[in-house]
């Protein structure tokens, strides 16, 4: 028994640092998943300042392809700023707020909807106009739910 007993703190360390690591991976995988999004928005910006349709098609294409990543598994619960300070800047108000949440998110897909439709149709004005629509989109979530740099 006494055995058992000296060995329950151990096992309490290796599977919270296994949590731990587990969490840190999904803020990781976030993390990343959102800096390539950004530098989509910005290579896309860059093409609607001189608007070139093949650019635009390919940088397109690219957004699309960023955004079949399923993200619930991105925002899993207990990987925000209060759970990793310093590491993470998702605010733990996603996951009381998720319905409100999951709604810009839905916004954000149809925003960039416009945007790919733009690049493909070769119209600049409204690629460049579907941008500024989905960086509202971006905006708006940051505001909410994203921790001030």
């Amino acid at each position: 028994m006494r055995k058992i007993l000296l060995t329950l703190p151990v096992a309490a360390m290796v599977l919270g640092t296994a949590a731990f690591a587990d969490g840190m991976e999904t803020v990781k995988a976030r993390q990343d998943f959102f800096k390539a999004l950004g530098g989509s928005m910005k290579a896309m910006a860059g093409v609607a300042k001189n608007f070139d349709a093949e650019a635009a098609k390919a940088e397109a294409a690219k957004l699309e392809t960023l955004l079949t990543t399923d993200m619930g598994p991105l925002f899993a619960p207990g990987t925000s700023s209060t759970d990793f300070p310093g590491e993470s800047e998702a605010k733990a108000s996603i996951w009381t707020n998720m319905d409100d949440f999951g709604a810009k998110g839905k916004a954000m897909h149809e925003a960039a909807a416009v945007v790919i439709a733009a690049a493909n149709a070769g119209d600049a004005a409204a690629f460049g106009a579907g941008l500024k629509g989905l960086g509202g989109t971006c905006k708006a979530c940051h505001d909410d739910y994203r921790e001030e740099d």
